[in-house]
């Protein structure tokens, strides 16, 4: 008796494992502010269900990413999932936040080439780092249309955002 439940159990794992998702961390990299480089983003909790992205050095509190289709989701071990979701370009600033909330996110990321995480929008300029206002350099995205008439603080750099192996 004790065999088939084990079975059963065994080609469970077996089957969640096979279609688990794959998980990389997000990790900086392309930045002229060396201390932007080499950094992974992270869920900063802001309220129930939300978290600014913020960047930080320290791999064990990187959030653990995915795409699903096109949604950027990260893995909180619950079985409800926190997406990727970038801030409308409303304020007429050339850079907007992006935080990681409780829900799907938003669709349109990609891995370019494989290599480089980019948001499949016109209006989608890059990625931004900035010393801001958590103590830690925080993530924004960059407005493609209005990149030029604002400029950025002397504290940000921006970015790119490449998929780096998580080690165990």
């Amino acid at each position: 008796m004790l065999f088939p439940q084990l079975a059963l159990a065994f080609a469970t794992f077996a089957a969640w494992s096979l279609a688990a998702p794959s998980e990389f961390l997000l990790k900086t990299t392309g930045s002229n502010i060396t201390a932007h480089n080499n950094l992974y983003v992270e869920a900063y909790h802001t309220g129930a269900g939300m978290a600014d992205a913020v960047l930080t050095t320290v791999t064990a509190n990187a959030g653990h990413f995915y795409l699903n289709e096109t949604y950027l989701q990260m893995d909180i071990g619950q079985e409800f999932s926190y997406g990727f979701d970038i801030g409308g370009a409303t304020n007429y600033a050339a850079w907007e936040f992006v935080t990681i909330n409780a829900g799907q996110g938003y669709p349109g990321f990609e891995l370019e080439n494989k290599s480089t995480l980019t948001y499949n929008s016109t209006e989608f300029g890059g990625w931004l780092a900035c010393d801001w206002w958590h103590g830690l350099p925080q993530l924004f995205w960059i407005v493609a249309y209005e990149e030029g008439t604002v400029p950025f603080p002397s504290t940000c750099s921006e970015v790119d955002l490449i998929p780096a192996p998580i080690s165990s």
